[in-house]
């Protein structure tokens, strides 16, 4: 009895299964494209799919990406200001304390205390603030300080029942006007964007 081979059993099975019928209707063995063991890769076609599904993303995320990346000096101080009004409220009614917003318009300097500080407290407090850029300027058109006279330092009051002083805060660059309106009951500030310039 003639023995098979392992090699030569699936070379017999290959084969077979690669017969298939020619163009004249005769069965005869037509060449089959292989993949060896251990090759890997993609199709043309499946690049494609991948390169266009790519494609799509990056186009749908190129928007935020770029105002993530390139977002205007004015805007990011406007949303970080009224990102910051909106947290005190929340942190005055949830601490039951009253906190404070000091602005320095003539530094272009911002800075958070509560009602509790002593001055050194409000000069460590002051240090660790926020300074504008060198070419923005900052206002609030109408605040009267305590004394009831303009002041260069402006402080608006967060109180523990969740409302605040009411304020309209100017950002100036160039000639771009950004205004924050704080309302007195509303957590959320609206900011509105002049191309006027000037206060």
């Amino acid at each position: 009895m003639r023995r098979w081979g392992w090699k030569r059993v699936f070379h017999v099975n290959f084969y077979s299964r690669c017969q298939k019928l020619r163009p004249n209707g005769r069965e005869g063995a037509v060449p089959c494209a292989t993949r060896h063991r251990g090759e890997s890769g993609f199709t043309f076609l499946e690049l494609v799919v991948v390169m266009t599904i790519l494609s799509l993303l990056f186009f749908f995320s190129l928007p935020s990406l770029e105002s993530y990346i390139f977002t205007d000096p004015s805007k990011k101080v406007a949303r970080l200001i009224a990102a910051t009004v909106q947290d005190l409220k929340q942190r005055a009614l949830t601490d039951q304390k009253e906190y404070r917003l000091y602005i320095a318009t003539d530094a272009g300097e911002l800075w958070v205390a509560d009602a509790s500080m002593d001055k050194k407290a409000l000069a460590e407090a002051r240090k660790s603030g926020f300074s504008l850029p060198q070419d923005m300027a900052v206002a609030l058109p109408g605040y009267l300080s305590a004394e009831k006279d303009a002041s260069s330092e402006a402080m608006l009051r967060f109180y523990p029942r969740g409302y605040s002083d009411g304020a309209e805060i100017l950002l100036v660059r160039d000639d771009q006007t950004m205004r924050l309106m704080i309302e007195p009951f509303l957590s959320r500030v609206e900011i509105l964007e002049d191309h006027d310039g000037g206060f």
